[in-house]
């Protein structure tokens, strides 16, 4: 359904809602007592194109469901409550200067806030790196980083494994207790390998014993303060983990999860349109989580995210992590933002990255239905200072 389509459907349903309270109280039905709001923004874009579009819905008073329409996109039915609003992805194609959100509520008034990013094509060949190293110098503490400092884009021959120079295979991580798959130390093309197209493959191989694969640049890259992305196609399936993440360099010495842990990309297969941010910290002896976990927030998607290519990123400054979805903003940290009793360990000591599939651990475990091998593609990760 259109825009236009929508507001003409709701205002009318409004009008009829409006002419039947002439009727007696005892004629009417509840339904009429229910107002209906309509909100519409018009957001003035750079030039036409296809926009990605995260429309922030804010927690209501009481429990309601909004409806959301963005250019010739929607999403109906979404749940609010005092608790929890909602993030919803739209991509839209934008053909001429202005594009239209509008939020439909079935009770109060829903507060809302829109932010997009112009999605430009593909590169078909590497951007050239700035400088490189095994650890990068720490980055201004402002920004904006727009200097390429570290990149892999997968290049090499199909079957091949990735660059050894920038990725170690790793036998730790999981997602979380109960992880039923096996991370072996040796590299290995069954698990992860190119596919001479310019991307990288997370393989996940089942039924039980599960193997699988986690990367990492400890030791060979780390970086404090900056921008990093990667675009992923995370994979489907009851069971799966599909993750993006950052691990301090002090994290063996201090102990997990004292050095701090940032998950930029978390998904779980059997909510293929949903990606999650989770920090994981000293939490404190009253925190309610078992996992040290600090703060978490998601994104819904129109469309899955699995079974395409979507960019995972994160913007990184002292006391602020700001987490992104295509280059579109959706959420921020920052010591205030955690639970009262958590320590903020994200500033001043460098990260490493890792890339990895699991299989079980808090998402579940695999059912019938869930396919094997799940393949975890990766196009590029990009480090920016």
């Amino acid at each position: 359904m259109s825009l236009l389509a929508a507001m003409a459907a709701v205002i009318a349903s409004y009008a009829a809602a409006q002419t039947s309270t002439a009727v007696s109280a005892s004629a009417r039905s509840d339904a009429t007592h229910i107002k209906t709001h309509l909100v519409t923004r018009s957001i003035r874009v750079a030039a036409p194109g296809t926009y990605a579009v995260i429309v922030s819905l804010s927690p209501t008073k009481t429990s309601e469901k909004a409806d959301v329409y963005a250019g010739s996109e929607n999403e109906v039915g979404i749940g609010l409550n005092s608790s929890q609003g909602d993030k919803i992805e739209f991509m839209v194609a934008v053909k001429k200067r202005t594009m239209h959100v509008l939020v439909v509520s079935h009770g109060p008034k829903v507060s809302f806030s829109v932010a997009s990013a112009l999605q430009t094509p593909q590169l078909t060949t590497p951007p050239v790196v700035t400088s490189t190293g095994s650890t990068s110098p720490t980055a201004p503490v402002t920004g904006p980083y727009n200097s390429l400092v570290w990149s892999d884009e997968f290049n090499g021959p199909a079957g091949s494994l990735p660059n050894p120079a920038n990725w170690g295979f790793d036998s730790g991580g999981g997602c979380g207790p109960g992880t039923l798959s096996t991370n072996t130390p040796t590299p290995n093309a069954a698990d992860a390998e190119l596919d001479g197209q310019g991307h990288l493959a997370i393989i996940s191989s089942g039924p039980f014993p599960y193997s699988a694969a986690q990367l990492d640049t400890d030791g060979m890259f780390s970086f404090t303060y900056g921008r990093i992305e990667a675009r992923i196609d995370v994979a489907p399936g009851q069971g799966i983990c599909s993750a993006f993440w950052l691990l301090a360099d002090d994290g063996e010495q201090v102990g997990w999860p004292n050095g701090g842990e940032i998950d930029v990309m978390e998904a779980i297969g059997d909510l293929p349109s949903q990606t999650n941010g989770f920090l994981h910290g000293p939490v404190g002896p009253v925190n309610p989580n078992s996992n040290y976990q600090q703060w978490n927030a998601a994104v819904n998607s129109v469309t899955p995210l699995a079974g395409s290519y979507h960019t995972y990123g994160m913007i990184w400054k002292p006391n602020s992590l700001t987490w992104t979805l295509d280059g579109v903003p959706f959420a921020t940290a920052t010591p205030t933002t955690l639970y009262p009793t958590s320590t903020w360990v994200f500033n001043g000591h460098p990260f490493h990255i890792l890339l990895d599939e699991a299989i079980g651990g808090w998402p579940g475990n695999p059912n019938s239905a869930t396919v094997f091998p799940a393949v975890m593609g990766v196009d590029w990760v990009r480090v920016y200072q």
